[in-house]
């Protein structure tokens, strides 16, 4: 027997009943959420496909391929089959998530978005490649890892322990049950935005708080109505004259979601947050706050506009009032780099993978720093690395015979992160009332 192309709910109806549905009977099915979903595209190339033989029948994007209603078709269990990977919670083909994963390497059976979403030993017929960031968006064609599995196994990554055990107790729609992946997608509205750059319908997020909806595809949700301050984007790789996340030279970011917002929904001020791979609290932090150089104001990097040229290089140059987004910087998945932070940033590579001194005992974490600021005068080759900007650049305050107020017992020249973090400012040794924000 021919096993049926799609699902339908089971009814029972009375004559009266058969008699009032007849007119609709023979109407197409309307595409809803779902179907326009990347999971659920049934008449288009997306969609899931298990290439399991037992759905050799079933059309793309239909459910089964996800959830195994009865831990079996016909009879046959479909790959994976063996140990753990049965019917589990909502009916789906393996567990949602190995809660005892609590750091990486992962392997594919610790998540169950991991089964397709890989480009080696994929369940999805043909694959799935899922590039990062710094590929899909900003073009860089270098080394990115070619699946999601393969970028949560690198150097740092956001991890899947820590997503779900802060999720379940602060996201309604978060159940012990669920996957740490569904803290940021809905899978079932989740878009193929990778293929999409220039069209925001497309976006693959929803917003922790708003679980329903995808997130970025209405106006009042991108980059350019983030914030008074304007979002200017960075370049696309190796140009000029063309930016994020198309490649053209539109640069306002009506294309691209307001990822703030969206990444604020868990780091803020307001949340303690535990990296189990850090071994400490996440630092907190404000995007959106104002409040010039005080303690309490928020990051540079966002609302809070620089208070100086802070030595910029294009496009940001010398005007004040630009706001970032947190994927300019960061990866969402993971990276080689430390803290999730790209490899390529503002249109060019970053030349070796960031560590911190803090974990190796030195630092080069000025590569990514340089890839938006000014190192040294153009005018005095012999200025050391970052002196001229904090000490004699026409924006430095930074008095170069009070070295304690930076320096401390640290020596010259100290690591960025010392005093460069989210969060972070510096307040001079002799005179208390001076504050400089320094992100």
């Amino acid at each position: 027997m021919k096993k049926p192309q799609r699902i339908y709910r089971a009814s029972f109806l009375s004559p009266l009943g058969i008699l009032l549905l007849a007119p609709f009977l023979s109407l197409p099915a309307q595409a809803g959420p779902y179907m326009d979903s990347a999971h659920g595209g049934f008449d288009s190339d997306p969609g899931v496909n298990r290439s399991d033989l037992a759905l050799a029948n079933y059309a793309q994007g239909n459910c089964a391929h996800c959830h195994e209603q009865h831990a079996s078709i016909d009879g046959a269990e479909p790959e994976p089959s063996s140990g753990d990977y049965s019917a589990a919670p909502f009916a789906l083909f393996a567990d949602n998530f190995n809660t005892g994963a609590t750091t990486n390497l992962y392997d594919q059976g610790d998540n169950f978005c991991f089964f397709c979403h890989t480009n080696v030993a994929s369940l999805q017929s043909n694959g799935i490649d899922n590039k990062d960031y710094a590929a899909t968006f900003a073009g860089y064609p270098t080394s990115s890892p070619l699946g999601i599995f393969e970028a949560f196994n690198q150097y740092s990554y956001h991890n899947l322990a820590d997503i779900w055990d802060f999720s379940k107790d602060n996201f309604t729609f978060f159940t012990s049950s669920s996957n740490p992946c569904t803290g940021c997608h809905n899978p079932h509205l989740a878009r193929r935005n990778k293929e999409n750059q220039k069209d925001p319908s497309f976006t693959a997020i929803s917003r922790p708080s708003d679980h329903g909806n995808l997130w970025g595809n209405d106006a009042a949700e991108r980059m350019d109505a983030a914030s008074s301050n304007k979002y200017l984007a960075p370049y696309y790789y190796n140009s000029a004259n063309s930016y994020e996340p198309d490649a053209t030279n539109l640069d306002d970011g009506s294309l691209t979601p307001d990822y703030n917002a969206f990444c604020t929904d868990c780091h803020n001020l307001t949340n303690t947050i535990y990296s189990t791979t850090l071994g400490r609290n996440l630092y907190k932090f404000s995007w959106s706050d104002l409040g010039g150089d005080t303690i309490a104001a928020g990051d540079k990097h966002g609302a809070n506009s620089a208070t100086g040229t802070s030595e910029r290089i294009n496009p940001y140059g010398a005007d004040n009032g630009w706001i970032l987004s947190c994927l300019d910087c960061h990866e969402p998945h993971g990276s080689p780099n430390a803290f999730l932070l790209r490899r390529e940033v503002n249109g060019s590579e970053i030349s070796a993978n960031l560590r911190t001194k803090a974990a190796t005992g030195t630092s080069n974490m000025k590569l990514l720093c340089a890839k938006c600021h000014i190192q040294n005068n153009v005018d005095d080759p012999d200025d050391e690395d970052w002196e001229w900007i904090h000490h004699n650049s026409p924006d430095a305050i930074y008095d170069q015979f009070k070295c304690g107020t930076c320096h401390g017992m640290g020596g010259f020249a100290i690591p960025c992160e010392d005093c460069h973090a989210h969060g972070k400012s510096v307040t001079f040794i002799d005179d208390p009332s001076i504050i400089r924000r320094t992100f």
